[in-house]
């Protein structure tokens, strides 16, 4: 019975891990699809939207997976409530992932404003790749070293922190050419920075979620 516990555990933790594989993958497709759009490549840029589209309902599947084996096996009540907030944390990260695509491919945005920003969207994207790499590095970490997890969820709410910056510097630069763009463009972008935003802020959150995973296995 001891054997089967340890095993339903091992699976809980190798489709978490799924999930932030996903996630690294698609934050690699929405940096290239980005990249689409500032060389107003519109066709590719949509081609890796249906492509993110499909790695979220992958992992919603996997989502939904994890929640039938923690609702369905005899888990300690704290560690299932961790084990659900921390995949939650994930999915939502997915989603933000997906909302971002969505937001920059669903009309073709203002292209003075695109080459504004630029180079803080590339300096974003780029921080939301680390974060995802170091993301996959924290799951694969949780069922043999959950102490050094924490520590890399330390470098990514870093990571957070400094997004926060770059992301007050793109909403201040896109109200500075309120004048000059329309207002639906200065919309759309506004809301494709806080996407972005949330992207990182769902990392933060798993990392938080981990944190209360280690307090749950230590009491």
């Amino acid at each position: 019975m001891l054997k089967f516990s340890i095993n339903k555990e091992e699976l809980l933790f190798s489709k978490l891990l799924e999930i932030a594989e996903n996630i690294k993958d698609s934050t690699s497709l929405l940096n290239s699809l980005y990249l689409d759009i500032f060389n107003t490549n519109y066709p590719d840029a949509t081609a890796k939207m249906v492509k993110i589209k499909g790695i979220y309902e992958r992992i919603a599947m996997i989502r939904e997976d994890i929640i039938s084996m923690l609702y369905g096996e005899a888990f300690l009540p704290d560690f299932k409530e961790s084990m659900l907030t921390l995949t939650q944390s994930l999915y939502e990260i997915m989603k933000s992932i997906k909302d971002a695509g969505r937001a920059i491919t669903s009309r073709k945005p203002d292209e003075k404003l695109c080459t504004t920003l630029q180079s803080n969207f590339v300096s974003y994207l780029s921080l939301i790749q680390d974060g995802a790499e170091k993301l996959v590095l924290m799951i694969s970490l949780l069922k043999k070293d959950i102490k050094e997890a924490i520590r890399i969820g330390k470098e990514i709410q870093l990571i957070e922190r400094n997004g926060d910056e770059i992301k007050d510097l793109m909403i201040q630069r896109l109200y500075e050419n309120e004048k000059e763009s329309d207002i639906i463009s200065i919309l759309q972008l506004k809301d494709v920075i806080t996407f972005l935003d949330d992207i990182l802020d769902g990392m933060e959150d798993s990392t938080l979620s981990v944190e209360t995973l280690y307090a749950t296995l230590k009491s």
